[in-house]
Order: C-alpha cells, then structure tokens, then sequence
C-alpha cells in the first residue's frame, strides 16, 4: 500500500485486444474529488501497446488518508468470460496544500498562498462580506444539491439490486449448463495430448509476487462433509488379500519406515484359474511404531470402495499375520507418482517421451478436478490435494490418490508446528492452517498450489518460506509468484483459488468449465 502524498498520477499499460469499462470510488469524497482518467470510462482496448493516466485531485478541505479504489471489467475469450481488476491506493491529502483546477493542459496544482492571485486569474472575486441575500441564496443552493445526491444515491442502490439479482438467476440457469458439460473430454483426448509438440521449459521461479487478474467466478461452497471412521477390522476383512498371492518386486520409493514395491497378485477366477495381475503394494518396515501402522492403514481405507476413473482406489490389503508388517495393494500405474513423474519431465534434457507442454498440463489439472469433484458428491473432503497424491497412467491419466505414506515418502512436504503433527502447511488454506477448519473451499485452495506445482514440473512451493511463518504470510495477502511460461489466464485461475475468504473461491463445477474452455483455446495456436 503506497502513501504518497504528492503522488499526482498513476500510469497503467494495455497489450491485450479487449473491451473494458472502469469506475472509482474514494473513501472520503470531501478531502478528494473522484478520480479523473484521461480515456472514456468504457471502450475497446488499443492493438497497440498504449498509457493513459488517472488524475487524483485532492479538494484542499481537510487533512485526511484517502483509499482509492479502481475497478476495471476486461472480456476475455466471450462476452461471458469476464476479467476483473481491483487496484487499490491510498494517498494523503493535506488541507489547504492544494487546490486542483482543470484546465485544457490538465490538471494543475496551486498553492494555498497563491489561490486568491489563481482566482484572479480565472476571473473570480471573493469578498469578505456578503449580503443576506447570497447567504439566503447559497444555503439554498446547497440544500438542492443535497437531495438530488441522496436521490441520485437511492436511485442507483436500486438499480445495483435489480442488477444483482438478474445476475444471480442468469448464474443459476448458467450452473445448470455447466454441469452438462461435465464429460466434455472423453478418452480419445489422450492419445491426441501426446502428440503434441511445445516444450514446457523448466522454470525458476521467485516466491514473492501475487496475481492480479482474476475470472469472476460465482461465489459459494459446496455441501461436504469429511468422511466417518469405521471399524478398521471390518474394512480390511472386506479386501482380505492372503499373503502368499502377493509377491514383491521392485522397490518404487523408500522413506523412513514407509515401502512402495512394484508387485505382482495372483487371482483365481470363477474357474477357480490362477490369474497374475501387476500392482503396487504400500507396505512399511519392522521399526514403524504401532500408531504409525494404524495411520497408515487408516489412512489408505480413506478412498475405498470410490469407483471413478480419475480415482486410484485399494484393491485389498493383508494384515492378518501377528508380527508380520502390513500389505496395502493398489493397481499398476505406468509411470507413478505424480510428483516424481514431473521432476523427470523437469530433468530430462532430451526423450519426448517426458517432455511436457501446456495444453497436456492442462489436461491433467482438469482429471484432478474431476476426480475432486467425485469425492466431494461422495461427502468427502481430501483435505491434502498436491502432486505428491496423484499418480499418472498410461496416455497421461490422472488419478487422485489417498496421502498414506506420504509423510514419510515426502518429508520436505510436511511441517510439524510444534503441535506434535506434520500437515502439509504450504498447501494449506488460511482457515485450514490456523483453525482447522476444512471445507470443500479448503480443496479449491490446495488445487491452486497443486496447478502451481504441474506448472514448474515439481518445484517446492513457498520454498523461502518459514513454515511457522507461513500463517502470517498469507494473511498479509502475500501469495506465491506466477510461475515462468505460465500463461496469465491459468495464473488467474490459480490466484482465484488463493483468496482470503473461502466465499470468494470458485467451486471445482466452474473450475472444470474455466480450464475446458482454456484447453480448447490452446488446441487453436498449437
């Protein structure tokens, strides 16, 4: 926030072909007059790269701090696609520091010493005396302006109502479209996101910046509620594997105390025929405390039993044996975790089998919020959305997995904040990290780092960031910067996804919708 008390004007650049409309408001309309741009307030964005300037006109009246606010509307893409923009300045207007005048240079600042020689000059006497009559006459004056402002006031809080209630029904009918919409790709378009050729470079990214331009997405939160224990004993009894038909392979990723293996389990069909079936077993060492265990197998039930394409669900799990550690078996992924999967993509200097372009990102985002989606209509909040729980199949399929074992397989990922339990703090919404309070505005949130994180192949993010500090950083209103070639319609949705009150998030319906039509846009220039 600037406090500049000569600050005179503020300087602003177009690239874009768009249409846009603005409007001002100040906090204290006395001590300043309503801002004055040098453009029409509505009109089409030059092609060419262009300034133009809003004149802040202090009134001279009174000393006070004074909160500007601009608000500039932007169509991008259709009609309907609207931008908005918010800057927000403060400037400290002085009394009798200045009087502003207009005239056809523009606007000029006169000293207070100066402003009877200024009113000769424009043709203006002043006496100290007046009639009665002046008096009658001005007091008159004033009082008719004053019932045409508030009549001009109540005139317009009128108009703002029908408007936003027009809006609301117009949304309501709009919501109903979109969740047609919902199976807009099918599986053909993962063959076809292989083929394409743009590089995505790997970036280096400061952590200091935050968004500006956002979509104006219709607030709300969805109806969720977190998933209820159940027996433990009961639920793995229902996918009771024996141990002899799994057998182990190679060793995927190690932590601590925690193993993922590929693997190998032999069924047998109604025939009673032995069939093998590749998987992947989560298991963990003979040193895992008793709590540890019973984390990790709470935690791997989490998403049993969920059948969606974009869901990775247990398959069964063995843990009858007294002494013997845990087996939780999973389906075979092609290429595994989801996080590590894009450190390749990120190290690889050549083979375009890991080489990655926007519009497959894209794509992949969008399988996250479907398989999001799914899990909230089941009544289950995730509440630890990130790359590190995601795995990729073959033809970049996305599959949203539960977080057990990720403590331990990912450790740079989790902080403990002296409350005796890691949580993944830089994924973390505001009123996650300081209430613990989830919701499914909470999953939006760590979404947003999560598209971060696919946008930068896998970097940490938050990475100067002190974890205890993390609280404070974003309540200040401090977020993460736009990541290199990262286009700015995605770094919008992200920032969308980082506001402050969880009211103001998207829901994942209008995320889905957002990056479908940003996906299409891509498939235009590539």
């Amino acid at each position: 926030m600037f406090r500049l008390a000569d600050c005179l004007d503020l300087s602003f650049s177009f690239g874009l072909l768009m249409f846009y409309s603005m409007n001002f408001s100040v906090s204290n309309p006395r001590a300043m007059r309503m801002p004055e741009p040098d453009i029409s307030l509505s009109g089409i964005v030059p092609n060419e790269l262009s300034e133009f300037k809003v004149t802040l006109p202090c009134s001279g009246l009174m000393s006070a701090e004074v909160d500007i606010r601009m608000q500039m509307n932007i169509n991008i893409f259709s009609a309907s696609n609207l931008t908005v923009l918010n800057f927000k300045r403060r400037k400290i207007c002085l009394k009798d520091n200045s009087i502003w005048v207009k005239d056809p240079s523009g606007a000029i600042p006169v000293g207070a010493r100066n402003s009877s020689q200024l009113y000769k000059d424009l043709g203006q006497t002043f006496s100290s005396s007046t009639s009665s009559d002046a008096s009658t006459s001005g007091l008159t004056t004033s009082t008719h302006i004053f019932y045409i402002a508030v009549g001009c006031t109540c005139a317009l809080i009128l108009l703002t109502a029908m408007a936003v209630a027009v809006y609301y029904l117009n949304s309501q009918r709009s919501m109903d479209r979109y969740s047609r919409r919902i199976n807009y790709y099918d599986s053909s378009s993962s063959q076809a996101l292989t083929a394409q050729s743009q590089t995505f470079l790997r970036p280096d990214t400061p952590n200091n910046a935050s968004g500006t331009g956002l979509p104006n997405f219709r607030r709300g939160i969805s109806p969720a509620s977190e998933l209820k224990p159940t027996d433990m004993k009961t639920v793995l009894k229902e996918i009771a594997i024996e141990r002899k038909a799994i057998t182990l392979g190679e060793l995927l990723l190690e932590g601590t105390f925690g193993r993922i293996y590929h693997g190998t389990v032999l069924w047998e069909d109604e025939d009673k025929e032995s069939k093998e079936q590749e998987v992947v077993v989560k298991t963990v060492t003979d040193q895992a405390r008793p709590d540890q265990v019973s984390l990790f197998l709470t935690e791997s039930m989490m998403l049993k039993g969920m059948a969606h394409v974009n869901i990775y669900t247990v398959l069964g799990a063995c843990s009858d044996d007294a002494g013997a550690p845990p087996l939780v078996v999973y389906p075979h992924t092609k290429e595994g975790n989801m996080k590590k999967f894009l450190q390749k993509c990120r190290m690889s200097e050549c083979g375009s089998r890991y080489t990655l372009n926007t519009q497959q990102l894209v794509y992949m985002a969008i399988q996250i919020i479907r398989g999001v989606q799914y899990l909230h209509r089941k009544k289950i909040i995730h509440k630890d959305i990130a790359t590190r729980n995601c795995v990729v199949d073959q033809g970049m399929q996305v599959l949203v997995t539960d977080n057990s074992l990720a403590r331990d397989l990912f450790p740079n990922d989790y902080n403990c904040l002296g409350d005796n339990e890691n949580r993944p703090v830089k994924w973390m919404s505001v009123e996650a990290l300081v209430n613990k309070c989830f919701s499914p505005a909470s999953d939006v949130w760590a979404f947003g780092v999560t598209l971060w994180e696919m946008m930068t192949l896998g970097q940490q993010p938050y990475a100067d960031i002190d974890p205890f500090e993390m609280a404070a950083y974003l309540q200040e209103g401090y977020r993460i910067a736009q990541p290199h070639n990262c286009p700015d319609e995605l770094f919008a949705v992200m920032a969308c996804c980082w506001a402050m009150s969880p009211d103001e998030r998207p829901k994942f319906t209008q995320l889905l919708v957002c990056l479908q039509d940003f996906y299409t846009a891509l498939g235009r220039f590539i």
